[in-house]
């Protein structure tokens, strides 16, 4: 109960790393406000967990790629428990496309979602933060996407490459209040969202041996970080942390291949040269689901 009296809003906690997040800070005593886009169930089951265990939770909904929804999120997270201590950005879009089948809709929700929905959200906590002279703490999941490229995934990585320039940013302005901002560039997580790569021994196995701790990660695992931190009331800030199982330190599993399709009139269902694992190149794999 580390975390006693602190109050939190965590995105996209619905499921997977913001879930995982959202119950950590719970167990160590703080009031967390469970931010979802489409499943309520899912959210109000997270919020049920916390509140049986004796914890105090509250779940919103918002779309983050509309600008109202996002300021109105701020607004309500910081009144259902009167303040904010701690923001945990985590909801995002991810899918794997090839550069020249991505769409100008694709690049928009990329955009809107991952980037922007976190600048506007971002800015409407830290407002309320200085206004209020809280000594609070941000911190945005990004990828290891936003570090170094993958195939398929060039816009994804630019919106999670802005996200970790941006941070450093609002880091070095926010310092004077004693607000401190860092990013986590996540690799390959296991959730709900990549089940298809972990549930099938011979994807799993393939992906595990491109991973030096031969092991996707832990959705707990990221929690147990960003939480440990936040006890800690850490001197970091404007740092970027990376947890991939040393994934960057090798140089990925699949190389880049000649673009084969005849003509571009069919954007929405790309097709090119499959994978060595041999799954359709628009499958999210493991860990690039931030």
């Amino acid at each position: 109960m580390q975390l006693k009296n602190k109050k939190a809003l965590v995105t996209g906690a619905s499921r997977g790393i913001g879930k995982a997040i959202a119950l950590r800070l719970a167990a160590e005593g703080a009031a967390v406000v469970v931010h979802y886009h489409h499943d309520t169930a899912e959210a109000e089951s997270v919020v049920a967990e916390i509140r049986r265990s004796g914890g105090q939770a509250q779940a919103l909904q918002a779309d983050l790629q509309d600008r109202q929804q996002v300021q109105r999120l701020g607004e309500t997270a910081w009144a259902a428990f009167e303040g904010l201590d701690f923001l945990v950005n985590n909801a995002g879009i991810s899918y794997k496309r090839h550069f020249l089948d991505q769409t100008e809709k694709d690049i928009d929700d990329f955009t809107d979602i991952n980037f922007k929905g976190t600048l506007f959200l971002t800015q409407a906590v830290a407002r309320k933060m200085v206004s209020s002279g809280t000594e609070g703490a941000i911190y945005t999941i990004t990828s290891i996407n936003g570090i170094s490229p993958g195939v398929g995934h060039s816009v994804y990585g630019a919106t999670k490459g802005a996200l970790e320039i941006l941070m450093k940013g609002v880091a070095l302005e926010l310092a004077p209040h004693n607000i401190k901002v860092n990013t986590i560039a996540v690799g390959a997580i296991r959730t709900d969202m990549n089940a298809a790569v972990w549930l099938d021994p011979e994807k799993l196995a393939l992906a595990n041996s491109n991973i030096p701790l031969q092991r996707l990660g832990e959705a707990e695992e990221i929690a147990a970080v960003i939480c440990g931190l936040l006890v800690s009331g850490s001197y970091m800030t404007g740092a970027s942390l990376t947890i991939d199982g040393g994934w960057l330190l090798k140089h990925g599993f699949e190389n880049p291949k000649p673009y084969k399709k005849l003509n571009f009139f069919y954007a929405e269902s790309p097709i090119y040269a499959e994978s060595p694992i041999g799954f359709h190149p628009d499958f999210l794999f493991p860990g690039l689901i931030v």
